[in-house]
């Protein structure tokens, strides 16, 4: 196949659901991987190659503190003359390294939907974030993305809960292929890594405004003051205030900022119960964090909030709604011993949901 993505992140940066199915699809495949531009990260206009996959940075707009560029950008005639360029540009990149027309393109994007016409070419979303999550996104952006979910086109979400959401709402062609782990990565032995002599309570993931719970962490601080809670991950800057906030305040609590995939299993291992403590809130039970499968891929006991993907997954996992079963659930599962399900993680594996996407990837085109 020739597949074509327009992502949201970097293919470079930290390892994200896009690098974990591309990264397993057949080596004859060729795959041109479009990456937005960042003020603040390297930029590459000429093809860089990993594998069978060929990403470079094409310009598009993303909400910025430059409101000159926002202003701009709200003007029809202004961002029809940029992605004209900007498609143009794209087209000559893919004719060049593909030698010919892609089979199915694929998009997470919202700011690159105006360079496809999928009238034209079979396109699938890959829902994996709601685009506003970080934020409130431009009335334009959000009523392209309205249009395109309205429309004919392919859906592949990220969990259960937001494939209901997708049907009920747009009526859409939605279908699941969840989140999962690499189990060949967390599963590797790892038994002469010392825990700390501390009891340890730990995340790992994104912290951000939009759906971290920082009260719920400082109840657990004050809650278990005999633990240290230890914070992976990057910090959105909206939240930057509430974060520091909460490490001046709890002296229990560490943050170690981002962390290297290839570090996590080795992390996580320290902990003595990975936490996923995020607000109780439809749009967070609908969603499906990898990290809990990473958690439980180490041998590590899991307190999350509720999310419906995962809930049948009954051993080693404590889902929670509230402040109080939270801290609760943590009570129970420091006191627990792990039990192994290495089969019951297997139908999670990036391996196999890698094999399915693909598959749908191919459905579009018969």
């Amino acid at each position: 196949m020739n597949i074509v993505w327009y992502s949201e992140v970097k293919w470079n940066y930290l390892r994200t659901r896009k690098q974990n199915l591309l990264t397993y699809f057949p080596l004859n495949d060729r795959i041109v991987f479009f990456q937005p531009f960042s003020f603040v990260k390297k930029n590459f206009f000429f093809p860089r190659r990993e594998g069978n996959i060929y990403y470079l940075t094409l310009p598009t707009y993303r909400k910025s503190s430059y409101k000159f560029i926002d202003t701009l950008m709200s003007f029809n005639i202004f961002r029809n003359i940029f992605y004209k360029f900007i498609k143009w540009y794209a087209n000559a990149w893919i004719i060049i390294l593909l030698k010919k027309r892609p089979d199915c393109i694929c998009i997470s994007n919202i700011y690159y939907l105006s360079l496809i016409d999928h009238s034209k070419m079979p396109v699938i979303w890959d829902y994996n974030d709601d685009p506003e999550q970080f934020g409130k996104q431009p009335e334009w952006a959000m009523k392209e993305f309205e249009v395109f979910l309205r429309s004919n086109n392919k859906i592949i979400s990220c969990s259960i809960g937001i494939t209901q959401y997708l049907l009920k709402k747009y009526k859409c062609l939605a279908v699941t292929i969840p989140n999962g782990v690499e189990l060949s990565h967390f599963n590797k032995d790892l038994s002469l890594v010392q825990k700390s002599k501390k009891i340890v309570i730990g995340y790992v993931g994104i912290i951000s405004s939009w759906f971290f719970d920082f009260e719920l962490v400082k109840m657990i601080s004050q809650q278990y003051r005999y633990c240290e809670i230890h914070l992976y991950g990057p910090c959105d800057k909206e939240a930057k205030k509430d974060l520091n906030d909460l490490l001046l305040m709890n002296k229990n609590i560490k943050y170690e900022g981002s962390q290297s995939y290839y570090v996590l299993p080795e992390i996580m291992r320290k902990f003595n119960v990975g936490i996923i403590p995020l607000y109780s809130i439809p749009e967070v039970w609908r969603a499906a964090s990898g990290k809990l499968l990473q958690y439980l891929g180490v041998g590590i006991p899991v307190v999350s909030v509720w999310m419906e993907q995962y809930s049948m997954l009954k051993e080693n996992v404590y889902f929670t709604k509230s402040h109080a079963e939270f801290i609760g659930a943590l009570e129970k599962a420091l006191k627990q011993p792990f039990m192994p399900m290495d089969d019951k993680l297997k139908e999670y594996d990036w391996e196999m949901l890698s094999i399915k996407f693909r598959n749908e990837l191919l459905r579009v085109n018969e």
